[in-house]
């Protein structure tokens, strides 16, 4: 037992005691291993090893782990995310920002090695659009504005006139 451990509860159930037992076998390289004394809100007791407790168990088995939402994520409708069609507008309305091991500054166009060209792709409702192989890098960057265009804007304009 841990002197310097502290209860705390964990969705249904409370961690109780600490145990560390010991240098581990020679496939851990001498780490500890540490279980954990946990009681249940429907009144069972278990032992639970440490790198399970790091999982975030919600209880002892007795009851599953409630979905924050169909997504995931509680916060969805607040971004404007329509379930129907499987689209944030506040991503198409404000220009996303590119990621710095991006190579060509524009979100949605690639160098393919391979094939020596570049490419542009768009997502847009869960599908993935390929637009397109080209010798240059703006000729890239124009279809995927283009692409934009035909799949963004209608959807925009849709969205406003509802508002």
């Amino acid at each position: 037992m841990d002197p310097n451990f502290k209860p705390y509860r964990t969705g249904m159930m409370t961690v109780l005691e600490r145990y560390p037992c010991g240098k581990g076998n020679g496939k851990s390289k001498g780490r500890m291993f540490v279980y954990y004394l946990c009681k249940c809100d429907c009144g069972k007791e278990f032992i639970v090893g440490g790198d399970e407790l790091s999982k975030h168990p919600y209880s002892c088995g007795c009851t599953p782990k409630p979905n924050k939402s169909e997504s995931g994520r509680p916060n969805d409708w607040a971004l404007g995310y329509d379930r129907e069609k499987h689209t944030m507008t506040c991503m198409l309305k404000h220009t996303r920002a590119v990621y710095a091991t991006c190579k060509s500054g524009v979100s949605g166009v690639t160098y393919n090695k391979k094939r020596k060209r570049w490419e542009a792709y768009i997502t847009f409702q869960q599908v993935d659009h390929y637009l397109g192989s080209y010798k240059t890098k703006q000729g890239a960057i124009k279809a995927r504005i283009d692409g934009e265009k035909k799949y963004f804007d209608p959807y925009i304009k849709e969205e406003k006139s509802k508002n």
